[in-house]
């Protein structure tokens, strides 16, 4: 049986190290509380207290002291969890402004866990197929086939979970006029790493779907089709 060339294996094992990389920027963006930075110049010490802090998925972290009224099981430190937000309530009562927002919200987390997901089962399906032990039922077709795919709808679940985001933070300064003139803002470093690892998502299908195309002509020239 055929085997793949060393500059074909050192190709497929580099598009492994790149999947671990856009994986590990996934999941750090995931957990951490950077993506939109919320920032005052103001000396009034009540917008200081409710409009400096920095945005993540899952909590909201003030720079300073936490804002009155927050209960004290949804704090951690100098953060307030936000997750609640997103849970099932009564939605019905909902003007249709409010409503978007909150479908935004939940679009950016789930889908950003998703294509998160999705990289890992590449992982896993890579690894398996070049598993040692049984590689020889692998068909490289298949493998390549099947990361192309995941990578290509792991990115595309990344890139819609970022516009979700903008698509809030717009809301937020315009219909909802959540800040006030004294206050800025920026996106971190959290949405920053998010877009890198999206890059990679779709650097990463392109180069499968050329290690496929690769495949196919060789078992156009051999007439058989290649294991890994």
């Amino acid at each position: 049986m055929a085997r793949m060339g060393r500059c074909h294996l050192c190709l497929l094992f580099t598009v492994l190290f790149m999947i671990l990389i856009s994986l590990a920027l996934l999941v750090t963006c995931i957990t951490t509380d950077y993506w939109y930075l919320v920032e005052t110049d103001s000396s009034d010490s009540t917008i200081q207290r409710n409009y400096s802090y920095s945005i993540g998925m899952w909590r909201r972290c003030y720079d300073n002291v936490i804002p009155l009224g927050v209960p004290a099981e949804d704090r951690a430190g100098d953060c307030v969890y936000t997750y609640k937000d997103m849970t099932r309530r009564a939605e019905d009562n909902m003007s249709s402004e409010n409503y978007k927002y909150l479908s935004l919200e939940r679009s950016w987390v789930a889908l950003m866990i998703a294509a998160a997901g999705m990289q890992l089962f590449t992982v896993v399906a890579l690894i398996f197929g070049l598993w040692p032990g049984d590689c020889k039922a692998v068909k490289r077709s298949t493998l390549y086939l099947i990361a192309a795919l995941m990578t290509l709808l792991a990115t595309m679940a990344a890139i819609a979970s970022g516009i979700c985001f903008i698509a809030m933070r717009d809301l937020d300064k315009t219909s909802r006029a959540e800040y006030p003139s004294s206050v800025s803002t920026s996106y971190g470093w959290s949405f920053i790493v998010a877009w890198v690892g999206t890059g990679l998502g779709l650097l990463e299908a392109f180069i499968f779907l050329a290690l496929l195309r690769i495949d196919y002509e060789d078992v156009a020239e051999t007439g058989r089709y290649n294991n890994i």
